[in-house]
Protein backbone atom coordinates (compact mmCIF):
# COMPACT_ATOMS: atom_id res chain seq x y z
CA UNK A 1 0.00 0.00 0.00
CA UNK A 2 1.15 3.78 -0.96
CA UNK A 3 2.94 5.93 2.31
CA UNK A 4 0.30 7.57 3.36
CA UNK A 5 2.56 10.89 3.53
CA UNK A 6 3.23 10.52 -0.20
CA UNK A 7 0.38 13.01 -1.24
CA UNK A 8 -1.54 15.53 0.67
CA UNK A 9 -4.10 15.82 -2.87
CA UNK A 10 -6.34 12.73 -1.67
CA UNK A 11 -6.45 10.07 0.65
CA UNK A 12 -4.30 6.64 -0.15
CA UNK A 13 -5.18 3.98 -2.17
CA UNK A 14 -7.18 1.43 -1.11
CA UNK A 15 -5.29 -2.40 -0.34
CA UNK A 16 -7.01 -5.76 -1.57
CA UNK A 17 -7.49 -7.93 1.41
CA UNK A 18 -9.16 -5.39 4.12
CA UNK A 19 -11.97 -5.90 1.88
CA UNK A 20 -15.70 -6.60 2.29
CA UNK A 21 -14.85 -10.11 0.14
CA UNK A 22 -14.67 -13.63 2.06
CA UNK A 23 -10.92 -14.68 1.09
CA UNK A 24 -11.10 -18.46 -0.38
CA UNK A 25 -8.15 -20.83 1.44
CA UNK A 26 -6.59 -20.74 -2.20
CA UNK A 27 -6.03 -16.93 -1.52
CA UNK A 28 -4.95 -17.35 2.17
CA UNK A 29 -1.57 -18.36 3.11
CA UNK A 30 -0.85 -22.74 3.71
CA UNK A 31 -1.96 -24.55 6.39
CA UNK A 32 -2.01 -28.16 6.97
CA UNK A 33 -6.04 -27.94 8.02
CA UNK A 34 -7.01 -26.74 4.34
CA UNK A 35 -6.14 -30.20 2.63
CA UNK A 36 -6.72 -30.64 -0.94
CA UNK A 37 -8.32 -27.43 -1.30
CA UNK A 38 -5.82 -25.52 -1.56
CA UNK A 39 -2.39 -25.46 -3.87
CA UNK A 40 0.70 -24.18 -1.70
CA UNK A 41 2.02 -23.16 -5.21
CA UNK A 42 -0.25 -20.33 -5.48
CA UNK A 43 -0.83 -19.35 -1.96
CA UNK A 44 0.48 -16.46 -1.15
CA UNK A 45 3.64 -16.11 1.63
CA UNK A 46 2.82 -16.16 5.22
CA UNK A 47 4.85 -13.30 5.86
CA UNK A 48 4.32 -11.16 3.08
CA UNK A 49 0.28 -11.95 3.73
CA UNK A 50 0.57 -10.58 7.44
CA UNK A 51 2.74 -7.55 6.69
CA UNK A 52 0.31 -6.93 3.53
CA UNK A 53 -2.82 -6.85 5.73
CA UNK A 54 -1.03 -4.99 8.91
CA UNK A 55 0.15 -2.08 6.39
CA UNK A 56 -2.86 -1.90 4.35
CA UNK A 57 -5.41 -1.96 8.48
CA UNK A 58 -2.77 0.43 9.85
CA UNK A 59 -2.62 3.26 6.55
CA UNK A 60 -6.52 2.83 6.55
CA UNK A 61 -6.80 3.90 9.94
CA UNK A 62 -4.28 6.37 9.86
CA UNK A 63 -4.53 7.77 6.48
CA UNK A 64 -7.63 6.99 4.86
CA UNK A 65 -10.22 7.80 7.22
CA UNK A 66 -8.87 10.94 8.07
CA UNK A 67 -9.75 11.93 4.77
CA UNK A 68 -12.55 10.74 3.88
CA UNK A 69 -14.76 9.28 6.86
CA UNK A 70 -17.38 12.48 8.01
CA UNK A 71 -18.81 12.93 11.58
CA UNK A 72 -22.24 11.20 11.10
CA UNK A 73 -23.40 13.20 14.29
CA UNK A 74 -22.67 14.89 17.44
CA UNK A 75 -20.59 12.80 20.03
CA UNK A 76 -22.03 10.01 22.31
CA UNK A 77 -21.77 8.67 25.23
CA UNK A 78 -21.77 5.12 26.36
CA UNK A 79 -22.34 4.38 30.15
CA UNK A 80 -19.97 3.28 31.96
CA UNK A 81 -17.10 5.03 30.11
CA UNK A 82 -16.72 8.30 30.78
CA UNK A 83 -15.19 9.07 27.29
CA UNK A 84 -17.29 10.77 24.77
CA UNK A 85 -17.55 8.61 21.36
CA UNK A 86 -17.50 10.60 17.69
CA UNK A 87 -19.08 8.32 14.94
CA UNK A 88 -18.32 8.93 11.52
CA UNK A 89 -19.19 7.09 7.91
CA UNK A 90 -18.34 6.70 5.02
CA UNK A 91 -19.01 5.04 1.63
CA UNK A 92 -17.10 3.52 -0.77
CA UNK A 93 -17.54 3.63 -4.34
CA UNK A 94 -17.56 0.17 -6.53
CA UNK A 95 -15.49 2.27 -8.64
CA UNK A 96 -12.81 2.65 -5.82
CA UNK A 97 -13.40 -0.87 -4.80
CA UNK A 98 -12.97 -2.41 -8.16
CA UNK A 99 -9.59 -1.14 -8.78
CA UNK A 100 -8.17 -3.23 -6.27
CA UNK A 101 -10.91 -6.10 -5.75
CA UNK A 102 -14.26 -6.08 -7.97
CA UNK A 103 -17.72 -6.31 -6.36
CA UNK A 104 -19.85 -4.01 -7.67
CA UNK A 105 -21.03 -1.75 -10.67
CA UNK A 106 -18.98 1.85 -10.32
CA UNK A 107 -21.31 4.27 -9.40
CA UNK A 108 -23.09 2.00 -6.67
CA UNK A 109 -21.99 1.42 -2.92
CA UNK A 110 -19.89 -1.21 -2.21
CA UNK A 111 -19.12 -0.99 1.01
CA UNK A 112 -20.49 1.12 4.52
CA UNK A 113 -18.21 1.83 6.77
CA UNK A 114 -18.95 3.04 10.35
CA UNK A 115 -16.24 3.86 12.73
CA UNK A 116 -15.46 5.87 16.54
CA UNK A 117 -12.95 7.37 17.99
CA UNK A 118 -12.52 7.70 21.80
CA UNK A 119 -9.98 8.84 24.36
CA UNK A 120 -9.25 7.74 27.44
CA UNK A 121 -7.79 8.52 30.42
CA UNK A 122 -4.90 6.21 30.85
CA UNK A 123 -5.78 4.73 34.39
CA UNK A 124 -7.32 2.00 35.71
CA UNK A 125 -10.04 3.08 37.53
CA UNK A 126 -13.51 3.47 37.27
CA UNK A 127 -15.04 5.12 33.80
CA UNK A 128 -11.70 4.39 32.02
CA UNK A 129 -8.99 2.00 31.51
CA UNK A 130 -5.15 1.37 31.58
CA UNK A 131 -3.43 1.55 28.45
CA UNK A 132 -2.35 -2.17 29.98
CA UNK A 133 -5.86 -2.87 30.07
CA UNK A 134 -7.04 -1.74 26.41
CA UNK A 135 -4.00 -3.95 25.16
CA UNK A 136 -4.51 -7.47 27.07
CA UNK A 137 -8.19 -6.59 26.83
CA UNK A 138 -8.69 -5.95 22.88
CA UNK A 139 -5.24 -7.17 21.36
CA UNK A 140 -4.58 -10.40 23.53
CA UNK A 141 -6.80 -13.41 22.92
CA UNK A 142 -9.25 -10.67 20.79
CA UNK A 143 -11.78 -13.11 19.99
CA UNK A 144 -12.39 -14.55 23.07
CA UNK A 145 -12.44 -11.30 25.24
CA UNK A 146 -14.45 -9.86 22.74
CA UNK A 147 -17.36 -12.83 23.17
CA UNK A 148 -16.89 -12.38 27.12
CA UNK A 149 -17.69 -8.49 27.08
CA UNK A 150 -20.32 -8.59 24.42
CA UNK A 151 -23.53 -10.06 25.56
CA UNK A 152 -24.99 -11.10 22.10
CA UNK A 153 -21.78 -13.06 21.02
CA UNK A 154 -21.91 -16.45 22.74
CA UNK A 155 -19.12 -18.53 20.21
CA UNK A 156 -15.59 -17.77 19.64
CA UNK A 157 -14.97 -20.68 17.86
CA UNK A 158 -10.80 -21.15 16.27
CA UNK A 159 -10.78 -23.12 13.49
CA UNK A 160 -7.28 -22.86 12.70
CA UNK A 161 -3.84 -20.82 14.14
CA UNK A 162 -0.75 -19.69 12.03
CA UNK A 163 0.83 -18.85 15.43
CA UNK A 164 3.27 -21.43 15.34
CA UNK A 165 4.35 -20.83 11.76
CA UNK A 166 4.95 -17.46 12.78
CA UNK A 167 7.29 -18.51 15.98
CA UNK A 168 9.08 -20.75 13.28
CA UNK A 169 9.94 -18.37 10.79
CA UNK A 170 10.63 -15.01 12.68
CA UNK A 171 12.15 -14.33 16.02
CA UNK A 172 9.61 -13.24 18.53
CA UNK A 173 7.07 -13.35 15.67
CA UNK A 174 8.20 -9.50 14.96
CA UNK A 175 7.41 -8.27 11.27
CA UNK A 176 9.54 -5.03 11.04
CA UNK A 177 8.08 -2.60 13.50
CA UNK A 178 5.65 -4.88 14.32
CA UNK A 179 5.63 -7.19 17.42
CA UNK A 180 3.64 -10.57 18.67
CA UNK A 181 2.23 -10.66 15.49
CA UNK A 182 -0.85 -13.21 15.74
CA UNK A 183 -2.68 -14.89 13.18
CA UNK A 184 -5.66 -17.09 13.24
CA UNK A 185 -9.50 -18.19 11.66
CA UNK A 186 -12.35 -17.37 14.32
CA UNK A 187 -16.04 -18.19 13.76
CA UNK A 188 -17.76 -15.54 15.86
CA UNK A 189 -21.57 -16.52 16.75
CA UNK A 190 -23.68 -13.84 17.28
CA UNK A 191 -27.45 -14.26 18.63
CA UNK A 192 -30.24 -12.46 16.76
CA UNK A 193 -33.17 -11.99 18.33
CA UNK A 194 -36.24 -14.48 16.73
CA UNK A 195 -37.70 -14.69 14.66
CA UNK A 196 -34.39 -14.29 12.39
CA UNK A 197 -31.53 -16.70 12.78
CA UNK A 198 -28.10 -16.14 14.78
CA UNK A 199 -25.42 -15.39 12.69
CA UNK A 200 -22.06 -16.69 12.55
CA UNK A 201 -19.00 -14.51 11.41
CA UNK A 202 -16.23 -16.20 9.76
CA UNK A 203 -12.67 -13.78 9.78
CA UNK A 204 -9.40 -14.04 10.03
CA UNK A 205 -7.60 -12.12 13.02
CA UNK A 206 -4.59 -10.40 13.06
CA UNK A 207 -2.76 -8.41 15.14
CA UNK A 208 0.30 -6.85 16.46
CA UNK A 209 1.57 -4.16 18.63
CA UNK A 210 4.32 -1.23 18.22
CA UNK A 211 6.41 -0.02 20.59
CA UNK A 212 8.24 2.62 18.83
CA UNK A 213 8.03 5.18 17.98
CA UNK A 214 5.01 5.10 20.36
CA UNK A 215 2.85 2.29 21.90
CA UNK A 216 -0.16 1.49 19.89
CA UNK A 217 -1.81 -1.98 18.86
CA UNK A 218 -4.13 -3.16 16.09
CA UNK A 219 -6.40 -5.62 15.43
CA UNK A 220 -7.86 -6.72 11.81
CA UNK A 221 -10.60 -9.30 11.15
CA UNK A 222 -11.24 -9.91 7.42
CA UNK A 223 -14.00 -12.08 6.15
CA UNK A 224 -12.93 -15.56 5.10
CA UNK A 225 -14.98 -18.88 3.65
CA UNK A 226 -15.09 -22.04 5.84
CA UNK A 227 -17.20 -23.99 4.13
CA UNK A 228 -14.38 -26.37 3.15
CA UNK A 229 -12.08 -25.85 5.95
CA UNK A 230 -12.58 -29.14 7.56
CA UNK A 231 -12.18 -27.60 11.25
CA UNK A 232 -14.83 -25.14 10.85
CA UNK A 233 -17.67 -25.92 13.54
CA UNK A 234 -20.36 -23.93 11.85
CA UNK A 235 -19.43 -24.79 8.34
CA UNK A 236 -22.66 -26.72 8.18
CA UNK A 237 -25.84 -24.34 6.27
CA UNK A 238 -28.50 -26.67 7.83
CA UNK A 239 -28.67 -25.19 11.11
CA UNK A 240 -30.30 -22.40 12.90
CA UNK A 241 -26.90 -20.09 11.76
CA UNK A 242 -26.78 -17.97 8.87
CA UNK A 243 -23.38 -16.76 8.00
CA UNK A 244 -22.88 -13.35 7.54
CA UNK A 245 -19.59 -10.72 6.75
CA UNK A 246 -18.03 -8.39 8.50
CA UNK A 247 -14.18 -6.53 8.15
CA UNK A 248 -12.93 -4.41 10.88
CA UNK A 249 -9.59 -2.65 11.99
CA UNK A 250 -9.44 -1.93 15.85
CA UNK A 251 -6.47 0.60 16.67
CA UNK A 252 -5.17 1.51 20.07
CA UNK A 253 -2.90 4.44 21.02
CA UNK A 254 -0.64 5.76 23.81
CA UNK A 255 -1.21 9.72 23.27
CA UNK A 256 -0.05 13.53 25.01
CA UNK A 257 2.59 11.64 26.71
CA UNK A 258 0.82 8.09 27.69
CA UNK A 259 -2.25 10.51 29.72
CA UNK A 260 -4.11 8.97 27.46
CA UNK A 261 -4.86 6.49 25.63
CA UNK A 262 -7.11 7.06 22.02
CA UNK A 263 -8.86 4.12 21.02
CA UNK A 264 -10.53 3.83 17.17
CA UNK A 265 -12.56 1.30 15.61
CA UNK A 266 -13.95 0.82 11.74
CA UNK A 267 -16.11 -1.58 10.68
CA UNK A 268 -18.43 -2.88 7.32
CA UNK A 269 -21.17 -5.91 7.60
CA UNK A 270 -24.01 -7.25 6.03
CA UNK A 271 -25.56 -9.83 8.56
CA UNK A 272 -27.11 -11.50 5.25
CA UNK A 273 -30.01 -13.78 5.54
CA UNK A 274 -33.58 -11.61 5.35
CA UNK A 275 -32.42 -8.60 7.61
CA UNK A 276 -32.48 -6.09 4.83
CA UNK A 277 -29.17 -3.52 4.51
CA UNK A 278 -31.51 -0.09 5.25
CA UNK A 279 -32.20 -1.82 8.57
CA UNK A 280 -28.73 -2.93 9.02
CA UNK A 281 -27.14 0.55 8.06
CA UNK A 282 -29.55 1.83 11.03
CA UNK A 283 -28.91 -0.49 13.64
CA UNK A 284 -24.93 -0.80 13.27
CA UNK A 285 -23.89 3.16 14.41
CA UNK A 286 -25.51 2.42 18.05
CA UNK A 287 -23.97 -1.07 18.46
CA UNK A 288 -20.54 0.67 17.11
CA UNK A 289 -21.19 3.04 20.10
CA UNK A 290 -22.52 0.74 22.62
CA UNK A 291 -19.61 -1.43 22.77
CA UNK A 292 -17.52 1.32 24.52
CA UNK A 293 -18.86 1.12 27.37
CA UNK A 294 -19.77 -3.03 27.21
CA UNK A 295 -15.89 -2.32 26.80
CA UNK A 296 -15.04 -0.07 30.06
CA UNK A 297 -17.33 -1.84 32.21
CA UNK A 298 -15.90 -5.76 31.25
CA UNK A 299 -12.42 -4.00 32.98
CA UNK A 300 -14.15 -2.83 35.34
CA UNK A 301 -15.45 -6.38 36.77
CA UNK A 302 -12.53 -7.75 35.63
CA UNK A 303 -10.48 -5.81 38.29
CA UNK A 304 -12.91 -6.26 41.20
CA UNK A 305 -12.42 -10.06 40.53
CA UNK A 306 -8.31 -9.66 40.10
CA UNK A 307 -8.94 -7.65 43.46
CA UNK A 308 -10.94 -10.45 44.99
CA UNK A 309 -8.67 -13.31 44.29
CA UNK A 310 -6.06 -11.58 45.63
CA UNK A 311 -7.58 -10.96 48.94
CA UNK A 312 -8.66 -14.42 48.85
CA UNK A 313 -4.92 -15.35 48.34
CA UNK A 314 -3.98 -13.24 51.01
CA UNK A 315 -6.49 -14.42 53.63
CA UNK A 316 -5.42 -18.05 52.52
CA UNK A 317 -1.80 -17.40 53.44
CA UNK A 318 -2.62 -15.75 56.57
CA UNK A 319 -4.17 -18.39 58.18
CA UNK A 320 -1.52 -21.20 56.91
CA UNK A 321 -0.04 -22.37 60.11
CA UNK A 322 3.80 -22.25 60.58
Amino acid sequence: MADPSATDSGPPPLGHLVRMRALKPSELPPHSDFGPQQSSGTAPDLLSFVSEVLDEANTFMTAYLPRTFKVKSSTKSSSPSTASVELLSHDINGGDINKVAPTVASGRTAETWFARTSVHENAARQGTASWDEFEGGLRVEHSRHEMDYTPDVYDAHEVLSWDSHLEQMTEGRRLGAWEDVSACVMEMVHHIPPPLDDRVFPVMVITARKTEPVQEFIVVQIPVDTTDMPSAKYKSRGGKVTTGMYVSIERGELIEGGAKVKWQMATASDAKGNLPMALQKMGVPGAVVKDVGLFIDWCAKRRVDKASSGDQMHSGEDTQQP
